[in-house]
């Protein structure tokens, strides 16, 4: 999910159309600020369009921002983050074939600070874990093609990509099913339902132990 953003709202690229009128929680991270900007959305206007493999443009209108958090945006659009800043970004690769929940999560972690590519299912995982190189892989196991714990496996016992932490999101939560995720190396294990920010607290977590 692409998202671009203005004083008055922003647009955002997504498979999903909302209908007009929806509203979507936004939280917005900004540098200087410990915690996101939060706020509400209302979607306004949509578009169809082909643009990757997003298939709508939407508008959302922001209606309840404070006098404090509109400087703040103000603030960042005088002085934008440099190129640098961007590609420091952690680079989060996030599988899930629950669109909506892939979404979801997506857009939380990118309003974190976080660069997401997602995946849908196992073989697309392994190829952009294998390809994009990212610093940290959040992996359903119930997935089409392979599933979580073949994905795990695949990478883990690779020289070439074993250091990359990887977090098993599953609704499954029998004591077995941890055991095996520790047996393909994982290097944790997250049931659903989840919390969004415990989920964050977890990623920053692994990735300040991750050797340099």
């Amino acid at each position: 999910m692409t998202v671009n953003l203005s004083l008055g709202g922003l647009c955002l690229y997504s498979d999903i159309l909302y209908p007009i009128g929806a509203q979507l929680f936004c939280a917005i991270s900004l540098p200087g600020r410990a915690k996101p900007l939060e706020t509400v959305g209302t979607v306004a206007w949509f578009h169809k369009i082909d643009q990757d493999a997003h298939g709508y443009k939407l508008g959302l209108e922001f209606s309840d921002l404070t006098a404090h958090d509109r400087a703040a945006l103000q603030a960042l659009f005088d002085r934008p983050p440099s190129p640098e800043h961007a590609a420091s970004k952690r680079r989060l690769l996030l599988v899930d074939d629950d669109e909506e929940l892939r979404c979801a999560v997506g857009l939380r972690f990118e309003s974190s600070g976080f660069q997401v590519i997602m995946a849908a299912d196992g073989l697309e995982a392994l190829r952009k874990g294998r390809d994009e190189h990212p610093d940290l892989i959040i992996l359903d196991l119930m997935l089409p093609q392979l599933n979580g714990y073949e994905v795990c496996r695949l990478l883990k016992f690779d020289q070439k990509f074993h250091h990359i932490p990887i977090i098993l999101c599953t609704a499954r939560s029998r004591q077995e099913d941890k055991a095996m995720g520790e047996a393909v190396g994982a290097d944790a294990y997250v049931t659903k339902p989840f919390d969004g920010q415990a989920l964050i607290a977890k990623v920053q977590e692994l990735l300040a132990a991750k050797p340099a």
